[in-house]
């Protein structure tokens, strides 16, 4: 068995002191540089098993004051959380920290990612890249426009307009990726403590994230058709949230999409109990049905806050996205944005303008989606033949979320060992058992893999 890391450790001694309450709810514990001094190991490794700390639920930290027992520390997140710490194989942070690394496509099935093959011919970067270069005496000795380059913003908004949605560029901002246009929101309409909806199971880096903002998570659980609604009305009566997070479209890890007759409720909910809610889609390109109705479509700019990317499509490296949202927020967002990120790179957004632009970039999100179904294709006969069950809702998305009727936290630790990275069910809920669940990207899964999966589970599964 590999020895455990240092981060590991740390986190194991810590755990083991909440739980036999030498550290008590809500009391502080060491600060870094006193804890790294006792241990003998770095404040970077003392400061890394906080944050991961925080991330699994253990800790809160407080900006200025420190790291504190979280009093909310549910028993199904200990459950889970514990065989992480085994090999420090299967946890938030181990996979996160695997994302930025290379690898091998036909290893990582685990993956949130696309293979480079699958993404747009490199020939093509190099020209657009080549060309914002050639434009750079326009702009690169200024700070550019607060909202982000107003070419790309319009072209963004004739993209929606194909999907029956009416923008106004006036009313959009670029941010560098997803991930920094959902804090960005995030801190400009929370406070700490407050509370926040996801759907049950949902994106572990946003479960990471908002613990980092010292927010409180409730969740509400999400089938084929979306959100239970009597769930979700108790969560808004009870709680007042601020926000309902979601993906309305190929949500992540089920693929699933939302009915229009939900669509329609929850936004009658938002209205009734003075919420609003974001909608990540950044999955959208790959979505086959370009009537397929989101949030965004029906909110007329009232409740909704809308979030798409183009890392998917062009490569994870490509951190641009855009936020289309209501008007009475404009000054808010754009301060904030103002304050943590001052403006976007133009050159960066200049350069998906003129790929965007490219006669082979509607073509390519075509071969895409068809390379989509007939991997899906793929991946039911192959299931099918190895007794696990093809989930019947999905749709064409990146992911399959599989009931596998075992413990996948182990297979994790076991895949490791052959060099694969999974993504096992319990990251995506704090709340949920997902445990006997896997999240699988139908574009990373070998056929190597399926039949080491098929090995494991007929000697696992009794």
């Amino acid at each position: 068995m590999n020895k455990k890391t240092k981060v590991a450790q740390v986190c194991d001694w810590v755990i083991e002191k909440i739980e036999h309450n030498i550290y008590l709810p809500e009391q502080k514990i060491p600060s870094v540089r006193s804890l790294a001094k006792r241990l003998n190991y770095s404040a970077f490794t003392i400061s890394q098993a906080y944050e991961h700390l925080v991330s699994l639920g253990y800790l809160k930290a407080i900006r200025g004051s420190g790291y504190f027992v979280n009093p909310i520390k549910t028993e199904s997140v200990q459950a889970v959380a514990a065989p992480s710490f085994t090999q420090n194989v299967a946890d938030t942070g181990w996979l996160m920290q695997h994302l930025f690394h290379e690898q091998e496509k036909d290893k990582s099935p685990g993956s949130g990612l696309l293979p480079s093959d699958w993404l747009i011919p490199a020939k093509i970067i190099r020209q657009a890249i080549k060309k914002s270069a050639k434009e750079a005496h326009e702009f690169i000795y200024t700070y550019g426009h607060i909202q982000g380059y107003y070419p790309l913003r319009k072209l963004f908004a004739t993209q929606l307009s194909h999907l029956g949605i009416t923008a106004d560029p006036s009313f959009m901002i670029t941010m560098p990726g997803v991930s920094a246009a959902i804090q960005l929101i995030l801190r400009s309409l929370t406070r700490p403590n407050d509370y926040i909806i996801v759907d049950d199971p949902s994106w572990f880096w946003l479960l990471g994230c908002l613990h980092q903002l010292n927010l409180n998570i409730l969740s509400v659980p999400r089938d084929q058709n979306g959100p239970n609604l009597e769930k979700l009305e108790y969560l808004f009566k009870t709680y007042q949230p601020k926000i309902y997070i979601t993906n309305s479209i190929l949500n992540n890890p089920t693929s699933y999409n939302v009915s229009p007759s939900i669509i329609y409720k929850v936004l009658h909910l938002l209205h009734q109990y003075n919420a609003y809610l974001l909608e990540d889609d950044i999955y959208s390109p790959l979505e086959n049905n370009p009537h397929t109705l989101r949030y965004i479509t029906l909110d007329q700019g009232e409740r909704v806050f809308y979030i798409s990317g183009v890392s998917k499509i062009l490569g994870a490296n490509w951190r641009v996205a855009f936020i289309y949202l209501p008007k009475s927020f404009l000054d808010i967002i754009l301060r904030q944005k103002m304050l943590s990120n001052m403006t976007s790179t133009e050159l960066t957004e200049r350069s998906v303008y003129s790929i965007w632009l490219h006669s082979y970039y509607p073509k390519h999100i075509d071969e895409m989606r068809l390379k989509l179904v007939k991997k899906h294709e793929k991946m039911k006969n192959a299931l099918d033949k190895i007794g696990i069950e093809y989930p019947k809702p999905a749709n064409k998305g990146i992911f399959l979320w599989l009931d596998l009727k075992l413990d996948t936290t182990k297979m994790s630790i076991e895949a490791k060992k052959e060099n694969y990275v999974l993504a096992p069910g319990y990251l995506f809920s704090q709340h949920t058992d997902f445990s006997h669940y896997l999240r699988l990207n139908v574009t990373r899964t070998s056929d190597e893999f399926l039949h080491w999966l098929a090995a494991y589970k007929a000697t696992h599964q009794g």
